[in-house]
């Protein structure tokens, strides 16, 4: 699904996969949410010691896999070692663009800069530019992105107050990924005006997402994805 398809409709983002079923950010996760008929994925990456962008929330290993030890510090063939839950692998951002080809947008959630312009080269090589929606709380990133290819389209993350939709905007972002206690009906007017979408993350009980979407908002994350997806099929 290309994320020009996301517009004009409310969509449900699985919150790294369908990760309240499923361990966090594996291929499992990511096809289990796509079975349930997800708009969007959500993943985070990061780099290995040797360069290569996989997927990993933390910056150790520690909570999700049986191992320990800091992601930028161990190689790949060490981190594909380790058991991610249900006997998954640490998996590749290539194996989750593969996953999600032309059945679901992939929100690529860059964690540490350094990972911005491998990811970016992963997705252009796959020919995926307009199946990917760049995502960080750090805007450096997502404009060191969006010099590299204009055509991308980001989306700056954020979970404190502050001028975070102008600065969106300044950097040439399409989306803003407010944590939902800051999704004010302002907050998503003042977006709206500026010709951006709003994402709302991450909710997991159905009367908090009503609430959201009857204020205006276009997305919502969860990590129960198929609970959303009611709201999203109301509309249909």
């Amino acid at each position: 699904m290309r994320f020009e398809n996301l517009k004009g409709k409310f969509f449900v983002v699985a919150h790294r996969g369908a990760s309240g079923y499923e361990p966090e950010n594996t291929i499992r996760a990511i096809r289990r949410a796509i079975e349930m008929g997800v708009d969007a994925v959500e993943v985070d990456v990061r780099l290995t010691k040797d360069g290569y962008p996989i997927l990993m929330h933390d910056e150790t290993v520690d909570r999700t896999t049986n191992g320990t030890g800091k992601v930028s510090e161990m190689t790949l063939t060490e981190l594909r070692k380790l058991d991610a839950g249900k006997g998954e692998k640490v998996p590749l951002l290539e194996e989750a663009l593969n996953e999600v080809k032309d059945k679901a947008v992939l929100f690529i959630e860059i964690k540490v800069p350094e990972a911005s312009i491998p990811s970016l080269k992963l997705v252009e090589e796959k020919n995926m530019i307009d199946q990917v929606l760049f995502v960080s709380f750090n805007p450096n990133s997502l404009k060191k992105i969006k010099e590299e290819n204009p055509f991308a389209h980001t989306g700056l993350i954020y979970a404190k107050p502050g001028d975070h939709i102008l600065l969106a905007k300044r950097i040439e972002c399409e989306v803003v990924l407010p944590h939902y206690r800051l999704a004010t009906e302002k907050a998503i007017a003042l977006a709206h005006k500026l010709k951006m979408l709003v994402v709302a993350w991450t909710i997991d009980d159905i009367k908090t997402a009503k609430l959201l979407k009857k204020r205006g908002v276009d997305g919502i994350g969860s990590n129960y994805p198929d609970l959303m997806l009611s709201l999203r099929n109301e509309d249909n």
